[in-house]
């Protein structure tokens, strides 16, 4: 699939994609490896088939060295980008900035593939957003990451996801000259990637991961009450 040239106001979603089987090592404590790789699939399912019913988006570039996380998002007519290197998340991203650079004037919006609470209201949130700021940034709920780095121009700053990232993210901005401006929410901003964060997961109709938290059944391995509802929407 070609990146197709388009106005300014374009944007693309890049999702950077580590392989299923080394995913989620955070969680190691509570799940074991197959189950990690399970959590890992539903949770990019689920991000995939948000981005792909967002229809501002131009498209959706995922970039992965794992030919099974390719063939789990190649039904949502992703441009697939091989990280032939898997030398982490920042080149992987730099990669699908460097796509949507090469053939096209759009706009980049990075969105990891561990965000499966995110809502296409949150996705619709942040591209409006983006056409009165050149960089947007949506932080974790709860340790100091970045869930969404959206740029109009996808080299406006170095990606700099992990541990802080949020604020470097804004320091970078702040270096460069560019005003950034910040979206809380609630269903972009939540990810999971520590055990906490499988406790305190909320739970949606129609979503893979919310329906493989219950298989896991975290509370009753931990000896506590079931308390969460489901709700939501997609």
């Amino acid at each position: 699939m070609t990146l197709s040239r388009g106005s300014e106001d374009q944007v693309w979603a890049v999702v950077p994609a580590k392989r299923f089987s080394r995913a989620k090592t955070r969680l190691a404590s509570m799940l074991t490896r197959a189950e990690r790789a399970q959590l890992a699939r539903v949770m990019l399912h689920d991000v995939m088939s948000v981005l792909s019913a967002v229809d501002d988006l131009a498209g959706i570039v995922v970039v992965c060295g794992d030919p099974s996380v390719a063939r789990e998002v190649r039904p949502f007519g992703v441009r697939l980008v091989t990280d032939i290197a898997e030398t982490g998340v920042n080149d992987a991203v730099r990669e699908g900035l460097q796509a949507v650079a090469r053939e096209s004037d759009a706009g980049a919006m990075v969105v990891p593939g561990d965000v499966p609470f995110a809502t296409v209201a949150d996705v619709q949130t942040v591209l409006r957003v983006m056409t009165g700021q050149p960089l947007v940034l949506v932080p974790a709920l709860r340790d100091g990451g970045t869930n969404c780095l959206a740029m109009t121009d996808p080299f406006a700053i170095a990606p700099c996801f992990g541990d802080g990232s949020f604020h470097a993210h804004r320091a970078a901005a702040r270096r460069a000259g560019i005003d950034s401006a910040v979206c809380h929410l609630e269903g972009l901003g939540r990810d999971v990637d520590r055990p906490d964060d499988l406790l305190s997961a909320p739970r949606r109709f129609g979503s893979r991961t919310s329906d493989f938290l219950d298989e896991l059944d975290i509370n009753a391995r931990l000896g506590r009450p079931v308390l969460q509802s489901r709700g939501g929407a997609i």
